[in-house]
């Protein structure tokens, strides 16, 4: 996350905390926010994109910008916790993917049953609807599905606490990668007809039983995703793990 972006969400913490801001229960329009905190509104549009990203606002189209959370003093407090996160969250997250999805991928192909497999699929068809279509709308259900898939294959290696660990992240990932595939043509590497190929073949990785293949493919797929956001600019090139044989099969080599 840059610095002015960081200034941007220190500034609605801010106003947010002081009650200057809000109106029952939501942010006022985005007009009237960057008056208010003395910024252009694309520069306010990041900040308030970096939160809905970590979870805290809902900005709905024509509708307004929501507390995520029902009650707005639970919405404050979490406000309150994200001055406590990492500055660059996205890239955090993307290194705990990598830390976490290869291995669960490969325990998912051992473990899975029917019912994950019939899971998986119904993903897959979703994402396959979506593939060849360019609009904001369809980079945001194809990332929400995505995401869906992933979280499928964590909860199929049958394991309750590393299920649960995923929960933290992938709210964060389904916002990345949804800006990533906006900004990424479809047939590119991380981009949408792409990434739904590699999901199939994942997919049918699994299905097999293929406990090792799925887990270095798993690691393949997540290394087109890393690559994408890095030349986008949404994470930091130190946030590829694979690549610097920090996780993965390759640093035993």
């Amino acid at each position: 996350m840059n610095e002015k972006r960081k200034e941007v969400i220190e500034k609605l913490l801010n106003k947010i905390r002081n009650g200057d801001i809000v109106v029952n229960g939501k942010l006022l329009p985005e007009r009237q926010l960057a008056e208010a905190i003395g910024e252009s509104r694309p520069v306010l549009r990041e900040g308030l994109i970096a939160l809905e990203a970590m979870g805290v606002l809902d900005i709905r189209e024509r509708q307004g910008i929501y507390f995520s959370s029902r009650e707005e003093n639970e919405a404050k407090m979490m406000l309150q916790k994200v001055r406590g996160w990492p500055a660059d969250v996205l890239s955090r997250v993307m290194e705990v993917r990598q830390i976490i999805e290869p291995l669960a991928t490969g325990l998912a192909a051992a473990r899975r049953n029917d019912k994950d497999l019939m899971k998986m699929r119904e993903c897959l068809e979703h994402m396959k609807e979506l593939a060849g279509q360019t609009s904001e709308e369809a980079a945001k259900t194809g990332a929400y599905y995505n995401t869906a898939f992933h979280t499928v294959i964590v909860e199929s290696a049958d394991n309750a606490y590393l299920s649960r660990i995923y929960e933290g992240v992938y709210a964060v990932i389904e916002d990345g990668l949804s800006l990533m595939r906006i900004n990424t043509s479809p047939r590119a590497s991380g981009g949408r007809e792409l990434a739904y190929q590699e999901h199939v073949r994942l997919y049918k990785l699994i299905e097999a039983k293929d406990s090792a293949g799925a887990e270095l493919f798993a690691e393949e797929h997540l290394l087109h995703s890393i690559n994408a956001m890095v030349e986008l600019g949404q994470i930091v090139p130190t946030s590829n793990l694979i690549e610097q044989k920090f996780v993965g099969r390759a640093r035993l080599l």
